[in-house]
């Protein structure tokens, strides 16, 4: 069975089951890790599951992820860890609670800060630095995402004017940023008109990827931090849109 039929009949199987694993996978097709873990990165790219520790989920379905296993990716890790260089001393920044966003919480150099947030995960990770001063915002609480959502969380983050804000991305195309659905995209958007500077956190992943809420044009956008030098196209539009683009690179050992 080749790669192009082999995905054609996973696209069918996750329609029906939210979650797989690698090992189904290997079991069911008679392929190696390897070339499951290819096929899953595809599937990915496609926009139709997302990837987890040891397999996959479908890609909006009603579930509980560990949070481990939706920020494995040493992607992540990478941008994360170039977003938190833009910090300084003694700023107010708002953090959203997309996963590679909470991954800056090992890297936030130890400044005095001011820090809002809707996450819970970065709450835990950070509400506990002496020289932090922390405020997390009401609203609905998200379970899959850890977080909270929804007007109460705009509002209230409507109330803070900070020096940096940095978002995640489920998709951008050529009209801009989007999200995966309502309550989120308004969060963010109140993010953006809260912050003097808008970075945003995506990785290749996320490009030519629409999904029906969008948050906003590139013109609202400061920087973008991404872990591979987007095409020459993105490039020029970006560059058009007065966007810096800052690229994560793995680290040579």
């Amino acid at each position: 069975m080749g790669q192009a039929e082999r995905l054609q009949k996973m696209r069918e199987w996750i329609k029906t089951t939210p979650e797989l694993t690698l090992d189904q996978l290997v079991e069911t097709y008679q392929i190696s890790r390897d070339t499951a873990r290819r096929d899953i990165i595809q599937l990915e790219s496609e926009g139709d599951i997302i990837r987890i520790k040891n397999g996959l989920v479908r890609a909006g379905a009603k579930r509980t992820l560990k949070y481990d296993q939706r920020t494995e990716q040493p992607e992540k890790e990478r941008i994360a860890k170039r977003a938190s260089m833009r910090i300084k001393q003694d700023d107010r920044i708002l953090l959203d609670a997309a996963t590679t966003v909470a991954k800056m919480t090992a890297y936030i150099p130890f400044y005095s800060l001011q820090v809002i947030t809707n996450s819970l995960e970065i709450a835990e990770q950070i509400g506990e630095r002496a020289n932090v001063d922390l405020y997390v915002t009401g609203g609905k609480f998200d379970p899959h995402a850890r977080s909270l959502v929804g007007i109460k969380t705009a509002d209230d983050i409507l109330n803070y004017q900070v020096d940096r804000v940095f978002l995640g991305a489920c998709g951008l195309t050529s009209e801009g940023v989007f999200a995966e659905n309502l309550e989120e995209a308004i969060v963010k958007k109140a993010m953006i008109r809260s912050g003097a500077e808008v970075i945003v956190l995506a990785d290749r992943t996320k490009f030519d990827k629409r999904f029906f809420h969008k948050v906003c044009s590139f013109e609202q956008l400061d920087v973008l931090i991404t872990n591979e030098r987007p095409s020459a196209d993105w490039e020029e539009r970006l560059h058009q849109a007065n966007v810096t683009i800052e690229v994560a690179k793995e680290e040579l050992t």
